[in-house]
């Protein structure tokens, strides 16, 4: 896997560049739970109502409101660097200090992991946005309603699934130190 360094912090996307997957940025991120139409838990983004399927690498598309609305001229291809468009991951202590400070409602808990970014890359403060995405790893905490089921309709990825205890979930996202990896059989 290549080693991309994150630029200097910036708002915007500093540099780019085309990443085959074999060479692939693995990062950090989470994701929501939704559901596929045969009732079975799915990666969804946190963001959209949009299913991650197994298998099949997740491609961004731009759904920007202002640009879908207006002429066929202003689409474009994600990422941009003018846009928030892309499939995001980032490093682990920004994804610990994100969550740190966004996590709400246990409800709307998120499955954390690693994920491969590649296609177009936009390299920016401590983050990346690509075109193309599939995760690497996952970990479901225990406080993600029916988490021991939804890790073993997870493993349908085809990447190791673990088990994130709730204590170790809150260890993992406040002091120095990367989160345990409990596998759940599949690793």
């Amino acid at each position: 896997m290549a080693t991309v360094r994150p630029r200097p912090r910036s708002r915007r996307a500093r540099d780019s560049g085309q990443v085959d997957r074999g060479r692939a940025v693995v990062a950090w991120r989470f994701w929501g739970v939704g559901v596929d139409d045969a009732g079975r838990a799915r990666l969804r983004s946190p963001y959209r109502e949009t299913l991650w399927e197994p298998g099949e690498p997740f491609v961004a598309r731009c759904l920007s409101p202002q640009l879908t609305l207006g002429p066929a001229g202003h689409r474009h291809q994600a990422p941009d660097p003018h846009c928030r468009c892309g499939a995001y991951g980032g490093t682990y202590r920004d994804l610990r200090a994100f969550l740190g400070t966004h996590l709400v409602r246990p409800a709307e808990a998120p499955v954390l992991g690693r994920v491969e970014l590649w296609g177009t890359v936009l390299v920016e403060h401590t983050a990346w946005r690509s075109s193309f995405a599939y995760p690497e790893r996952l970990l479901v905490p225990t406080f993600v309603p029916g988490a021991y089921k939804v890790a073993e309709e997870l493993q349908a990825y085809g990447v190791p699934v673990g088990i994130l205890d709730v204590r170790d979930m809150f260890a993992a996202l406040h002091p120095a130190g990367h989160a345990p990896f409990i596998p759940t059989g599949k690793d």
